[in-house]
């Protein structure tokens, strides 16, 4: 998808979101939802860099230079990631504080606030992943020149 069209995807949208005008009234779950989605991936980096890869990066798979794709998943995307972004999406959702309901359904919020312990579960996940045979799918650049 060129980025033209995502742009034009993108103007369309806020578009129709600010002529239908709910934005106001929805816009403290809107950005609940949008911590609950970011949470997990900043959990997910912070143990990927420091744990899994122990702070070493393939930089040429990071600059996508010819024959290195350790950093290239299926289809673009992270399975496992996004998996583990989804599972912690719904378990906050669930059993934390529901940001539509405006329900804090847990202590832990308060403690943590939901995007916090999203982003606890999140990387939590990811490497309790980590110790199964997904480990290959996760890390393809344990053989490759490292900084």
């Amino acid at each position: 998808v060129s980025y033209k069209l995502m742009v034009w995807i993108a103007m369309v949208y806020v578009s129709l979101l600010t002529i239908w005008g709910g934005v106001d009234e929805y816009f403290g779950s809107f950005i609940s939802l949008a911590a609950y989605i970011q949470g997990p991936i900043i959990g997910m980096i912070v143990v990927d860099y420091f744990i899994l890869r122990k702070r070493k990066l393939d930089l040429r798979s990071a600059y996508f230079l010819e024959g290195h794709d350790a950093y290239e998943f299926t289809n673009g995307f992270n399975w496992v990631g996004l998996s583990c972004v989804i599972i912690s999406l719904l378990v906050t959702v669930l059993f934390v504080y529901n940001p539509i309901t405006k329900h804090i359904q847990s202590p832990m919020f308060l403690l943590t606030t939901g995007s916090g312990f999203t982003a606890i579960f999140g990387g939590l996940l990811y490497w309790l992943a980590s110790l199964t045979p997904l480990k290959r799918y996760m890390i393809k650049d344990r053989d490759s020149v490292t900084i």
